[in-house]
């Protein structure tokens, strides 16, 4: 049988997860196409579905996709080598890399403009993302650096957070920033359809938006789960919450929903 024909793992995907997240740090794709692209892994049945999600793109190391037939390790072992890498990589950007766990406090220090245009960040103490105050504190500082907290679509892990900011100006580009307690950046400026609308994350009800990652392990039946966090764009029929929740034994799920917590579509976890 052809390994492009072969049955994918929950391994499998989450290395295509998290090749997908490099490259979305990277600028290779917006945070629609990877949010999509995401989705797609994660449903993904077979290997030659999984590469071609990342046939395009420039990795910058070949991604381990193993057919059933050759050696492989007990399911425990090779989460605990997941759990391993994930640790020497640092946070990532995707499904099953960001923890609950909030980092140490560290030092106010105040933030300048630098060259190029780039926004230095202004580092303060850390408030969990997923907290009303912590979310708060990001909408706020957006709105102090950049004149607004709108954004063409945000990720927001525990502990920080991916941004696509419209460049002023020019609705039809767009440039990447990352947030950690302040905000880094701005990323290359990329292309963007200059109708797709734009969501204001000043009018987002926080307590709202969090209920739904806080619940997450119940309607999304993943137990126990090591990475949650939470996308807010609009592709057009008003802002949209898109929550992802996995765990370290491979089970995932999303869910969809409006600001005012009205459900779209759930799919959870299916045991097999």
């Amino acid at each position: 049988m052809s390994s492009l024909r072969t049955r994918a793992r929950d391994a499998d995907r989450n290395a295509l997860c998290n090749a997908l997240d490099t490259a979305y740090a990277e600028g290779q794709m917006d945070g629609s196409e990877h949010r999509e692209r995401t989705a797609t892994a994660l449903r993904a049945g077979t290997l030659g579905e999984l590469k071609a999600l990342v046939a395009d793109l420039q990795l910058e190391r070949p991604i381990a996709l193993l057919p059933r037939d050759r050696p492989q390790r007990s399911r425990g072992a090779r989460w605990a080598g997941v759990v391993v890498a994930l640790a020497l990589l640092g946070v990532g950007f995707g499904i099953g890399h960001a923890t609950g766990r909030s980092s140490a406090p560290v030092a106010t220090t105040p933030g300048t403009a630098a060259a190029g245009g780039q926004v230095a960040p202004v580092v303060v103490t850390p408030a969990g993302l997923h907290t009303p105050e912590g979310f708060g504190r990001l909408v706020e500082d957006l709105r102090s650096r950049l004149g607004s907290a709108v954004v063409a679509d945000a990720t927001a892990y525990p502990d920080y957070a991916v941004l696509t900011v419209p460049v002023e100006g020019s609705p039809g580009r767009v440039q990447s920033y990352t947030y950690r307690g302040g905000l880094d950046g701005p990323g290359p400026v990329t292309t963007r359809d200059a109708n797709q609308p734009v969501v204001d994350l000043a009018t987002i009800d926080a307590r709202t938006a969090l209920g739904l990652v806080a619940g997450a392990p119940e309607s999304l039946k993943v137990a126990d789960p090591t990475s949650r966090y939470l996308i807010i764009d609009d592709e057009g029929a008003g802002p949209r919450i898109a929550v992802y929740a996995s765990n370290d034994n491979g089970e995932t799920g999303y869910l969809q929903a409006r600001p005012d917590g009205s459900i779209i579509a759930v799919h959870p976890h299916e045991a097999t």
